[in-house]
């Protein structure tokens, strides 16, 4: 498979293409915007991690020096070094804003990796990664409620500029990342309003800026982070794989009601506890109370 799809954003243009570079991958996208370039892949295991009670997910963003034009020598340096703390946000970033999306109850191990490949100096790749990260869940088989747009809003002179390079965020006064999607009503319904853009995640900086100038600067945001998302589900109709079905827990409401009453007012007594450690303990002997009195009850009815 090799297809090429572009989006202009104002005077940024973004070339996503499909081909097979990742091929054990379950969805693999190349997003570039100017020179910089990102490879973004999602993997998931076949079976569930046995013994789990939460989602295992895994979000890596990668640097490379060739990313930079910086070859090193293996005389000195056999492999790369740990991450910068710029690729340990970069992926916390991501992370944040993909994983609300995910089913509660699925439990399989899920790995996006973000590579890196070309980096401009001009295209900050985070906002890139996103996006990849975005497109390579939703034309995936995982699992995952999408697609999100993401961008970022800097401000010089009064005014709003759309995905600054660097250059331009160095005088302004803003800094300013936002991610949408669409409200689950706008997706039944078909509805196109900016409106029914929901912010899910937001980081951002700035001079003083007051709370007005972030709610314009939200507004500014949503036509282009719908237009994004019109952009991607194009994508996905074309070339989208169809979703692996996770199969439901059903819920256990006299299990849930047998929970309350035993807890009732202890976990609040515990939580508000002044002195830290003693408050844990609390919190520990009520878990350790709360599963002893349900071992209890359902071996007394397998009697």
């Amino acid at each position: 498979m090799d297809k090429e799809f572009k989006l202009k954003l104002e005077e940024k243009e973004f070339i996503v293409k499909i081909r097979n570079l990742a091929e054990q991958a379950s969805g693999s996208v190349l997003l570039q915007c100017g020179d910089t370039l990102v490879l973004g892949t999602a993997v998931m295991s076949e079976n569930e991690r046995e013994g789990t009670d939460f989602f295992p997910l895994t979000v890596d963003y990668e640097e490379r020096y060739y990313a930079a034009g910086k070859i090193l020598g293996s005389r000195y340096i056999r492999r790369e070094s740990r991450p910068s703390d710029e690729a340990i946000l970069t992926a916390r970033l991501i992370d944040r804003a993909i994983r609300p999306r995910f089913p509660k109850n699925l439990k399989r191990e899920v790995q996006i990796v973000i590579t890196c490949l070309s980096w401009d100096k001009e295209n900050d790749p985070d906002v890139i990664g996103l996006i990849a990260a975005s497109l390579a869940l939703s034309i995936s088989n995982i699992p995952w409620v999408g697609p999100l747009a993401t961008l970022r809003i800097g401000r010089k002179d009064g005014h709003f500029i759309l995905n600054p390079v660097y250059t331009e965020r160095d005088k302004s006064d803003l800094d300013l990342t936002l991610t949408g999607l669409e409200s689950p009503s706008a997706q039944m319904l078909g509805n196109k309003k900016n409106d029914d853009i929901l912010i899910n995640m937001i980081e951002g900086e700035g001079n003083e800026i007051d709370e007005k100038t972030v709610l314009e600067a939200v507004n500014f945001a949503k036509p282009y982070l719908k237009k994004t998302i019109e952009f991607q589900k194009e994508i996905i109709k074309e070339v989208g794989n169809k979703k692996i079905q996770i199969e439901e827990v059903p819920n256990d409401p006299e299990l849930e009601k047998d929970i309350r009453d035993f807890i009732g007012d202890k976990i609040k007594i515990a939580l508000f506890q002044p002195d830290k450690n003693r408050r844990m303990d609390e919190v520990n002997e009520l878990r350790k109370d709360l599963v002893y009195f349900i071992e209890e009850k359902f071996s007394r009815k397998g009697k």
